[in-house]
């Protein structure tokens, strides 16, 4: 006979695997951005880190659109930075063509719009390619490890 976890307790141990999971998550990327003297980058991975902990099987939080929205974002926002005077017009279309190519990669992770903006408001460019995707291979590893911890305790 299968085990059939007390409903309130079971979701009282999600949200404290969700907030542990964030917390490991987040610190590694802090020191990580720490490291490479970049603390700017860690914003949208407080985002990325609500969908990959509180909602794991959105469609936002699967590592193929992690990886691609931010690298979707991190080109094309370095491209804008590079390539223009980073005006309101250049923000605007560069944006738009950052979620055109999500939407058209099926690679669609809302937080990556963020990243597009912090990359050419704070003038920033491609030397973030490796902590950054340090910082994400991590992230997901952690939320790999939490959702197999959940579904062996509660399930």
């Amino acid at each position: 006979m299968h085990k059939t976890p007390n409903r309130k307790y079971s979701h009282l141990f999600e949200s404290i695997l969700a907030g542990v999971g964030a917390f490991i998550g987040l610190s590694l990327i802090g020191l990580i951005a720490q490291q490479a003297d970049t603390m700017m980058i860690i914003a949208p991975f407080g985002a990325t880190a609500v969908l990959l902990f509180s909602v794991p099987n959105s469609p936002f939080s699967k590592p193929l659109n992690i990886f691609g929205g931010y690298l979707i974002s991190m080109v094309i926002g370095s491209l804008i930075l590079f390539y223009s005077h980073n005006d309101w017009f250049a923000i605007g279309g560069g944006l738009g063509v950052t979620i055109m190519l999500m939407h058209w990669t099926k690679t669609i992770h809302p937080p990556a719009g963020a990243n597009f903006l912090i990359i050419t408001q704070g003038h920033l460019n491609f030397y973030l390619l490796e902590p950054l995707f340090i910082a994400l291979i991590f992230l997901i590893i952690i939320a790999l490890g939490i959702e197999k911890i959940r579904k062996k305790l509660l399930i």
